[in-house]
């Protein structure tokens, strides 16, 4: 399954390498849209991550148990009896799932497979006396995408969990799942009762419209009671999780695109400049070897390299054809190619009879040599430069369309 966060590392990439090759706007747009999807909350991958939070003996991971349709998470009559987070994660896999995990300290995983996409967290319980507890809770809460708060029908008006948590958040409320387990406890009367009471205390929290789901995970008799309409509630914020992915992709793919066709480099970035570049030295150091000092020879090497870089310009287009042409202009190569001339001139002088081509085919080869590396370094090296920064950004380009596509392809996993 793709990591939208290698989508994301690419997208950064693409807009620092078209610094200076595209318009300023341009690189402005792309990058606001990578800050953009870099600051939505929640976790940016395409599970939905939702630990549950809760009391001592509120029963979450009875809860978890009930939701996957198996015992995976240990019960216990001891409190507190989650000192550890388990997490129970997509059988599915998701890459930047297992990065999130580590970066959490979250050692203990188990695979569940009835609900493909979700990934839930077993927290410790934060009113314990381990102060340790809430601490880590503290620190998950930016990093997921949402939370399901477990009341019991005892506990569930803590000032703990009122004061200390669902408040200071209430601005995260849209994130907040409520759940009211162990209901069976309870009679029709105290039932609606307390589900009253505690969305009463939930709208002073500051959360404008609450909505608590009463279940039993672990009725004493019988199955559990309204684990489907959690269920379902879920599976609906795991759609809306797809769909934000989706429109994540589909903006970093429109930034990524946005740049390719401004730097011209939609086409993908290879011109077969070395074998075009091998091909036209070789010959040229040749012609000038034989025969260099003749006028004729040299405006043919200088017809010939501007041939070359009119071709590569023509092909590359955008900005890069401007710095091809701006950078290597027929002054600057003619120049040049006299230089070479000057220094093979000193290494490979003419015979001691002034005459050419230089017959001698050792100190031809020697001749074709030196003005060969003089044309490397002094033309060669900086159309070299233009073309890889060229090929580099389309390659980085062609990376994020294809993490893009493979993102998309991990939106859509059957629900079973």
């Amino acid at each position: 399954m793709a990591d939208l966060h290698v989508l994301l590392d690419g997208l950064d990439l693409v807009v620092a390498q078209s610094e200076g090759h595209v318009h300023p706007d341009d690189v402005s747009i792309a990058r606001k849209s990578a800050r953009q999807v870099r600051d939505l909350s929640g976790f940016m991958g395409t599970s939905l991550v939702l630990p549950l939070v809760g009391g001592t003996g509120s029963g979450k991971s009875s809860l978890i148990n009930a939701l996957v349709g198996e015992s995976v998470a240990p019960v216990s009559a001891v409190r507190p009896h989650t000192t550890e987070p388990l997490a129970l994660i997509p059988g599915d896999g998701d890459d930047g799932l297992g990065v999130l995990l580590d970066r959490l300290g979250i050692t203990r995983r188990i695979a569940q497979h009835r609900f493909p996409g979700l990934a839930l967290l077993d927290m410790t319980d934060i009113d314990s006396v381990e102060a340790g507890h809430r601490r880590r809770v503290e620190e998950l809460l930016p990093q997921v995408d949402g939370i399901v708060w477990v009341f019991d029908p005892v506990k569930y008006a803590d000032p703990v969990l009122h004061d200390d948590f669902i408040m200071p958040l209430s601005d995260s409320a849209s994130q907040f799942v409520f759940v009211l387990n162990q209901v069976d406890r309870l009679s029709a009367a105290e039932r609606t009762e307390i589900i009253g009471d505690l969305l009463e205390r939930l709208r002073r929290d500051g959360i404008p419209r609450p909505e608590v789901f009463a279940v039993a995970a672990d009725p004493d008799v019988g199955p559990p009671i309204g684990i489907d309409a959690l269920i379902d509630h879920l599976g609906g914020r795991l759609d809306a999780k797809r769909v934000q992915m989706g429109r994540v992709i589909a903006e970093a793919r429109r930034a990524a695109r946005l740049v390719a066709t401004a730097a011209g480099v939609s086409a993908g970035g290879s011109l077969a400049f070395e074998e075009r570049w091998a091909e036209l030295l070789g010959a040229v150091s040749t012609a000038l070897s034989l025969s260099g000092r003749g006028k004729g020879v040299v405006e043919e090497a200088l017809c010939s390299l501007e041939d070359l870089i009119g071709r590569l310009a023509a092909e590359a287009g955008g900005p890069f054809a401007r710095r091809l042409r701006s950078e290597l202009t027929p002054e600057r190569l003619e120049m040049e190619l006299r230089g070479a001339l000057a220094v093979m001139e000193q290494v490979v002088p003419r015979a001691k009879d002034g005459s050419d081509p230089v017959v001698d085919p050792h100190r031809r080869a020697a001749a074709a040599d030196v003005v060969g590396a003089e044309l490397q370094s002094r033309i060669g090296g900086p159309l070299r430069r233009i073309i890889w920064e060229r090929a580099t950004l389309a390659a980085t380009v062609t990376g994020v369309l294809t993490e893009a596509a493979l993102a998309e392809t991990s939106l859509t996993p059957p629900r079973g």
